[in-house]
């Protein structure tokens, strides 16, 4: 495990002290945010769930525990539910990446927004994670600029990544030199031309040698954490990545362990996570489903499909709930449950699957020390500026982490009322 007191110490002052810590800030409207959250795990769902057996009956803290989320049920005070919550957006699956953003893109989503605040302090800024090779339009996590930051989908590439061998160092410091050799060309280029060209093009060029200074911060990030040992963990992995999408289920199993090992060892403290979803026939309790996940949650209301894609929600939530107790049991560099100082979004940017609907989405917050045990059941049709949307929510995460934002997407508020 790395120690952060050491890391700090062997950086100097001067980098990341104003980033590093999660300092409360004053919420935008409201009373000051008091959960002492140090990560982000966002976990988005891309075929969704069927919301009427997603969203309990009652709102409040008495509510029936619905099918879909029974399995949570001793788990329901370390978490809240929030039904009618959405972006506004457009529907329709190539808008599924709104989820993050609450705008579309080309638009930063919020994990980023995160980890560009506290990622100084980890080995990795940020890790985007999935199963397999989604679909195209199954994209969640997107740079300032509106990049789509792809995933890993192997859980093999992934352990390599965080736990890498002597040898693989070796090869990374080879390619990380060679890059900043180039680097260093380019810049000198770059600044002979500054002196030939107009005023208009020094702007663009301004623009260039700051994008250049960002890249060279990353590579000397990375060559600063070649020089540090790599966490060791007691964890085998299969003899072979669960690749094959009908085996994608195995493969989340596998990703929630190794998620939970990043954020233990401190290796991460922003993490994005797709599950991922398209023809696939899955077997569940030794039977075979009559049709492909993507067919089933095309359901037409058919009670038969709708039990079948039921199923496969369940199995979705079943492993999202040990990796919850994954982290209430483990501990943070500080000693505490790494539950309590993680806050878990666990979703979908899609609330009707069946008809492309992107409203109304399935949407809970688990862990970071929130007051937790309701569903907070949201009058979506109640067109008042104080009817929060998703990215009040997202505000409250993100001050929550000692970001001093009040606007987010459409969003301008928090939900500080329903967490703190």
């Amino acid at each position: 495990m790395i120690d952060r007191r050491q890391f700090l110490k062997s950086v100097g002052v001067g980098l990341a002290l104003p980033t590093l810590e999660s300092i409360p800030s004053a919420s935008a409207m409201g009373a000051p945010v008091k959960a002492p959250v140090k990560r982000l795990v966002a976990i988005g769902t891309f075929l969704g769930f069927h919301t009427p057996s997603w969203f309990p009956e009652e709102a409040g803290s008495d509510y029936k525990m619905s099918p879909v989320l029974e399995s949570l049920d001793d788990m329901r005070n370390q978490f809240s539910l929030f039904s009618g919550l959405d972006h506004r957006g457009a529907n329709g699956h190539k808008n599924w990446k709104n989820y993050l953003t609450g705008v579309g893109t080309p638009s930063v989503s919020f994990d980023q927004l995160i980890a560009k605040s506290v990622g100084n302090a980890t080995r990795f800024e940020s890790l985007q994670l999935t199963c397999g090779t989604p679909p195209a339009a199954a994209q969640m996590s997107f740079t300032k600029q509106g990049i789509f930051l792809p995933s890993i989908g192997r859980p093999s590439v992934l352990y390599s990544k965080l736990f890498s061998s002597e040898s693989d160092k070796a090869r990374m410091g080879y390619l990380l030199d060679s890059g900043g050799s180039a680097l260093d060309l380019v810049m000198g280029e770059a600044k002979s031309l500054q002196r030939r060209v107009t005023s208009r093009d020094r702007e663009k060029l301004g623009e260039y040698f700051s994008s250049i200074r960002d890249v060279e911060q990353q590579l000397q990030k990375q060559r600063q954490w070649l020089d540090k040992p790599s966490p060791k963990i007691d964890y085998p992995l299969p003899e072979f990545d669960p690749m094959a999408p009908d085996l994608s289920l195995e493969c989340e199993s596998i990703m929630y362990d190794l998620m939970t090992l990043a954020l233990e060892t401190d290796s991460t403290r922003v993490i994005s996570f797709l599950v991922p979803g398209a023809g696939q026939v899955f077997s569940i309790d030794g039977k075979l489903l009559s049709a492909g996940y993507h067919g089933l949650s095309h359901h037409g209301n058919d009670p038969d499909k709708v039990a079948e894609y039921n199923k496969v929600g369940t199995e979705h939530v079943l492993r999202f709930g040990k990796f919850l107790r994954q982290l209430s049991e483990r501990r943070d560099p500080d000693g505490k449950p790494l539950l309590d100082t993680t806050a878990v979004l666990y979703g979908s940017g899609m609330g009707n699957t069946n008809t492309h609907n992107n409203s109304r989405l399935p949407v809970m917050v688990a862990g970071g020390g929130f007051k937790h045990g309701s569903h907070h059941a949201i009058d979506r049709e109640n067109s008042s500026a104080t009817t929060p949307l998703l990215g009040d929510l997202y505000l409250t995460l993100m001050q929550s982490m000692g970001l001093e934002t009040g606007q987010f997407a459409h969003a301008n508020r928090n939900m500080n009322d329903y967490l703190l």
